[in-house]
């Protein structure tokens, strides 16, 4: 079973639970790809997880932020992400320091369920029609109206009907996993994940009607 692996180094406790890992991995029979910035906290050698490595699962040491550049890492790859909260909110890990092992017990077996999440692709369209596609996003795509000291006009459209006009100094367009993130501290709902729905809020609306 390949694993890959990926944390944040300023955890104080990751070492320790990395040489957990190690041993768990010779219990369980897992082969185990890190990537490079914590060689060091390792007790022994592991291989580097590079580019289109294909795992059976991925295991992030870390808080929401680092099981989102887990999933970046992912792209493609069909692979579940077991989350290790060290952090302060943790909204998307499903394990702790405390159930690594049972977690890791259940991984081996198979004894565990997938929860699917959406995710969103964020497109440009330049004037002469072309479109530049962006990366996958777990959370939210924004848009943003940068250095510009004012308010920009936004016109939002669903399927090619107008759905909304805001003067605003951006949009996010959440998925049911990001409505925790950034939105939610633009004012937005908090939906639960197996909903089949986008949050759209806008940022700082210069409006009554968005309260």
């Amino acid at each position: 079973m390949n694993v890959g692996v990926v944390g944040n180094p300023r955890y104080s406790d990751l070492r320790g639970l990395l040489t957990r890992l190690a041993q768990a991995a010779q219990r369980h029979r897992f082969t185990l790809f890190s990537e490079p910035e914590l060689a060091e906290l390792w007790p022994q050698p592991v291989a580097r997880l590079a580019d289109g490595e294909p795992l059976d699962l991925l295991i992030t040491f870390g808080g929401d932020g680092t099981l989102l550049r887990g999933a970046r890492l992912l792209a493609e790859r069909d692979a579940p992400i077991l989350g290790v909260n060290l952090g302060r909110m943790g909204f998307l890990t499903t394990a702790t320091p405390e159930t690594l092992d049972e977690a890791l017990a259940a991984a081996a077996s198979g004894s565990y369920e997938v929860d699917t999440r959406c995710a969103l692709e964020g497109r440009i369209r330049a004037p002469d029609g072309i479109e530049r596609p962006g990366p996958l996003a777990l959370n939210d795509v924004v848009l943003h109206k940068g250095g510009v000291a004012r308010v920009i006009g936004l016109r939002v459209l669903l399927k090619g009907e107008e759905i909304g006009r805001y003067s605003a100094d951006g949009i996010i367009v959440a998925t049911p996993t990001g409505s925790t993130a950034y939105s939610l501290s633009a004012g937005g709902p908090v939906v639960l994940p197996g909903v089949e729905a986008l949050v759209i809020t806008p940022i700082c609306p210069h409006t009554l009607a968005v309260r």
